[in-house]
């Protein structure tokens, strides 16, 4: 006879053990209608969008700095900096995803925050050699019944170098 411990063991087969490792959890939002996602491990916080004060002579992507509870921190639009079209319909509630790179807290503006999804890794399409920026791309997730998902490198996406020079020059 097995002791209760035995029977968990048993019950915990290598496969289910598999199954949750390749699962991973992503921030799923919208940008010009498209749907885009990032780890969410990548993600400090999700605020709203304050206002903006705008930098002289900084990136078109740069869209300024916000004051977040004392805290100033650069914000960058996402759409911009990775040079996705603005569709016409007006954007209803924008979003900021907070994410910290090298100790600099980074603000990238999305059009929509969708959710936060499991995404297992077998959905997950790795290979994609036609895409000119493919390094700031984890993946394309493709999940039965939505939309594809554009899986992106947060740390190579904001590309804090612009950011740090930007801050030495204030």
């Amino acid at each position: 006879m097995s002791t209760p411990n035995e029977q968990n063991e048993q019950s915990a087969t290598p496969s289910s053990k598999t199954t949750k490792l390749s699962t991973r959890k992503y921030l799923i939002f919208n940008l010009s209608g498209s749907v885009y996602g990032v780890p969410l491990s990548d993600v400090k916080e999700v605020i709203g969008l304050p206002s903006c004060v705008p930098v002289p002579n900084s990136p078109a992507y740069f869209l300024g700095l916000i004051n977040l509870r004392g805290k100033v921190i650069s914000a960058i639009d996402l759409k911009r900096k990775l040079s996705v079209p603005t569709v016409s319909a007006a954007v209803k509630r924008p979003a900021v995803i907070l994410t910290e790179i090298t100790s600099i807290t980074i603000g990238c503006v999305v059009d929509s925050i969708q959710e936060v999804l499991n995404i297992p890794e077998e959905q997950i399409e790795r290979s994609i050699e036609f895409m000119r920026d493919r390094e700031l791309i984890q993946g394309v997730a493709r999940l039965q019944g939505r939309p594809m998902i554009i899986l992106l490198d947060m740390k190579k996406t904001t590309d804090i170098s612009e950011v740090v020079k930007l801050k030495a020059a204030a």
